[in-house]
């Protein structure tokens, strides 16, 4: 192709008609015009692309998209023009280039598609050039499409040629020989190798001159000779003019069109049947692979109307009849027939043929594609479906939206979606197994699915332990959210059997609504019901929801701000970053002046230069989430050690440490332990006891191996566990002994409770017993007044800590005196 061997286009320079001047400062612009003119009026399309988006198209580029105008294909990704199977050699054409300007590819075939999905064959090169002095890729498409049918066409007829049982001869100018059927060799007694630059005269033994066959209207009929045995036999011979010679038919005697077709039709393997218009269409002919596809009767045919065939057309209209009605050629008509092996898909294609009688007559191949159907029906299930539970996936759910939002009728109707997430379905996945994990989720799909069968809704799994219901309510029902979760909360919470043990899982759910008229997207749904999942979460904790509101979506803005900024300051500021340490006291020395300080918990504090004060409560949930919390964790480590090392701690204090799960079973957590421990051992604190791993109650259970065998390895190496927040969590006062805890701090509403309900203090009496039974000690968080003190040491608390005691404070905020006894007691007199 020669507009491929041209030089790159510059294309800053060269730009689409209706896009103003086409030059640049220094241009010269009869140059650069006539070259955008060459560029508009080649036959070949071109297109520019950068960074795979389109920036440049000529008008032939418009006709191989079917588009009218440019701005239809300019700001669209390359990639849409390229059939999918093609995208992998597409980008390792791309690759193979390099970076140098000018650098093209060698012509290539590529199967493209245009804006309407109609795919073409095309001849493509890419060339490196320049659009806006940036780099980019000019392509140049030519349509080889018709070449190529061309071609198969040729081949076709050449196969036709092979297997018809006419004589098919062709002879140039002079009536040599130039091609030879097996028919004429079986006709003539020569082989092809033989005919071949002979003379038709010796070869066929006529005297008429093609020339003279043509004068006479272009069908003669004459004596012929045999070249093996000389024999002489009546022929009728027709012949057609061609650019470089003469193509001859020649029969040895004139047989009815059906009767040549059906020695043509019984060597095919291709079901072919042929039909003849009269009496509303009936069958004249059918070979043995369409009998035996259909069902046919050898004594049935002909005259067996079209009419009692079991082809079941997908369309209106019978293909067979519009072709014999009108004369046009049908392609690939999908069909379905009823077999004793049950249902099969065809292809049926019908195009007229004139057997020189005045009634139509229409030939029918007939092509079993049923393997072809079904592979691209469970693609297309694929597409759309969760494969595990079998409900919609994320792109089934989005059409089925989509649906469902078009089909919004008046005010009066809302669609709804409600996307929830299984509360402690982690657990039994880690503790029982995937298998166990999965059998779940299959359980827990079908009973939604079942639970939204009678009415306009649907149910999809997107991934994990997500699901998704979307259903299209009134707008009386949509205030009834309360009702819809009670019921749906009841069908998830219902025990679940997996071999042989019952499971409970909850669910957290956020909802979105929508009417017609917010206009809203199947995209906008599912994004503002996550975020309101997210908040459910956040906020509630587990089995809760939250209907979504914009405020939600603000807050959600916030976040990502906030952790955006979280990281850089970790990553570049770190000075941002303080560790302030609350004192845990014995409660049994009850001193006038103060309390002995047995520990210290180490709280991160975070002060940007916008945001402010920025509450743990806040950061730590996102840090959490990514993997900032590692950044975090080792931050903390190593601020941390320092203080403990330094001559400003309290004598033998302990240093707590607060540890979220994802952070203590990251896979760099025990040897950063180790680190830790290491560090103090040459800061001459050999006494791993020293230093203590707070878990909060609602990030652990029971069942959770991996986080258990963490914490059992930390308590393995002389480190104190507690766990932190009792009674905030699932566990319960039994399950204590299974936990690999040394410290049982209890939540704060215990001690909250104890000025306002005389249960509490037997409450916590009980949970001190229980605890002192497995060798747990335990503390009193949140203590606040002298009279809570005293209630935690009656009621036997080991330790206590909170605002009585002291606040959070920076370890340089004390007195140069190393007296934990004045340091503390001066603290709560600020206090």
């Amino acid at each position: 192709m020669t507009t491929h061997d041209a030089d790159p286009l510059v294309f800053s320079r060269v730009v689409a008609p209706e896009a103003g001047s086409m030059v640049t400062p220094g241009t010269d612009a009869s140059i650069a015009e006539r070259y955008r003119l060459l560029n508009e009026l080649l036959p070949d399309a071109i297109a520019v692309h950068q960074d795979g988006i389109v920036v440049y198209v000529n008008r032939a580029a418009l006709a191989f998209a079917e588009v009218d105008s440019r701005d239809q294909m300019i700001g669209v990704p390359i990639s849409d023009y390229v059939h999918p199977d093609e995208l992998p050699r597409m980008v390792d054409r791309i690759l193979g280039m390099g970076d140098e300007p000018g650098a093209s590819t060698e012509p290539e075939i590529v199967l493209m598609r245009n804006g309407a999905g109609t795919e073409k064959l095309m001849e493509v090169t890419s060339v490196r050039t320049e659009w806006d002095n940036a780099p980019a890729y000019q392509v140049i498409m030519r349509d080889i499409s018709a070449q190529k049918e061309a071609e198969a066409a040729l081949r076709a007829q050449a196969a036709l040629v092979d297997h018809v049982s006419d004589a098919v001869i062709a002879v140039d100018m002079n009536q040599r020989i130039r091609s030879w059927n097996p028919a004429a060799e079986q006709m003539y007694g020569l082989v092809a190798e033989e005919a071949i630059g002979t003379s038709m005269t010796s070869a066929m033994g006529t005297s008429i001159r093609p020339s003279g066959a043509v004068a006479l209207g272009g069908t003669v009929d004459e004596i012929h000779r045999r070249a093996d045995t000389g024999r002489e036999f009546a022929a009728r011979m027709a012949v057609t003019m061609m650019d470089d010679g003469y193509l001859i038919v020649s029969e040895a005697a004139r047989r009815p069109l059906f009767e040549r077709l059906g020695t043509i039709l019984a060597a095919l393997h291709q079901a072919v049947i042929v039909v003849r218009d009269g009496d509303g269409g009936h069958i004249e002919l059918a070979n043995p692979a369409a009998t035996a596809m259909l069902g046919l009767e050898d004594a049935e045919i002909p005259g067996l109307s079209t009419d009692s065939l079991s082809i079941d057309f997908l369309g209106d209209t019978s293909p067979i009849k519009a072709c014999l009605s009108t004369g046009a050629v049908i392609h690939d008509i999908t069909a379905t027939i009823a077999t004793p092996q049950g249902r099969r898909w065809l292809s049926c294609s019908v195009r007229p043929i004139d057997d020189d009688t005045n009634e139509a007559a229409a030939l029918v191949s007939i092509v079993d594609i049923t393997d072809r159907h079904q592979e691209a029906s469970r693609l297309a299930w694929e597409a759309t479906h969760d494969f595990l539970t079998g409900l919609l996936n994320r792109a089934g759910l989005v059409a089925a939206l989509s649906n469902h939002l078009r089909a919004l009728s008046g005010p009066d109707q809302r669609v709804g979606v409600y996307y929830l997430d299984l509360d402690g379905f982690k657990a039994v996945n880690d503790t029982r197994g995937h298998a166990a994990g999965d059998e779940l989720l299959k359980i827990v799909g079908q009973r939604l699915d079942d639970m939204v069968d009678c009415g306009p809704s649907v149910v999809g799994r997107i991934g994990g332990d997500e699901f998704i219901i979307a259903a299209t309510l009134s707008s009386k029902a949509a205030e009834q959210i309360g009702d819809h979760i009670s019921h749906i909360r009841g069908v998830v919470s219902e025990p679940i059997d997996i071999g042989g043990r019952r499971e409970r899982v909850t669910t957290s759910i956020g909802v979105a609504m929508t009417s017609a008229a917010q206009q809203q997207t199947p995209e906008d749904l599912l994004r503002d019901a996550d975020i309101a999942l997210y908040e459910a979460k956040r906020t509630n904790g587990r089995a809760s929801y939250v209907q979504f509101e914009v405020r939600h979506r603000r807050d959600l803005e916030r976040r990502r701000s906030i952790e955006r900024h979280l990281r850089m300051s970790l990553t570049e500021h770190p000075e941002h970053f303080r560790l302030d340490y609350q004192p845990i006291v014995a409660t049994s020395t009850q001193r006038v002046i103060g309390h002995r300080v047995v520990g210290m918990e180490a709280l991160l504090r975070w002060r940007h230069p916008v945001f402010g004060l920025v509450p743990p409560a806040e950061f730590i949930p996102l840090a959490e989430r990514s993997d900032l919390i590692d950044l975090i964790g080792a931050h903390v480590f190593d601020t941390a050690a320092t203080a403990l090392a330094s001559n400003e701690w309290p004598d033998d204090a302990m240093l707590s440490l607060n540890m979220s799960r994802s952070g203590m079973t990251a896979e760099d957590f025990l040897p950063r332990l180790d680190g830790l421990l290491d560090r103090l051992l040459r800061d001459t604190i050999d006494d791993p006891s020293r230093l203590c791993i707070e878990v909060t109650e609602s990030s652990l259970d029971a069942r959770d191996s991996e986080a258990l065998a963490t914490l059992s390895a930390v308590r393995e190496r002389g480190v104190h566990v507690a766990l932190d927040d009792f009674g905030t969590g699932a566990s319960s006062l039994s399950e204590l002994y299974r936990l690999p805890i040394s410290i049982l701090k209890t939540a704060k509403a215990f001690v909250d409770a104890l000025d306002q309900d005389d249960r509490a203090e037997a409450i916590l009496s009980s949970i001190v017993s229980m605890a002192h039974a497995t060798g747990t000690q335990v503390i009193a968080e949140g203590i606040e007044t002298k009279a809570q003190a005293q209630a935690v040491a009656r009621i036997g608390c080991d330790y206590a800590q909170g605002y009585y005691f002291g606040f959070p404070r920076p370890i340089g905020t004390r007195p140069q005196s190393k007296d934990s006894t004045e340091w503390w007691a001066g603290i709560v007199s600020q206090a």
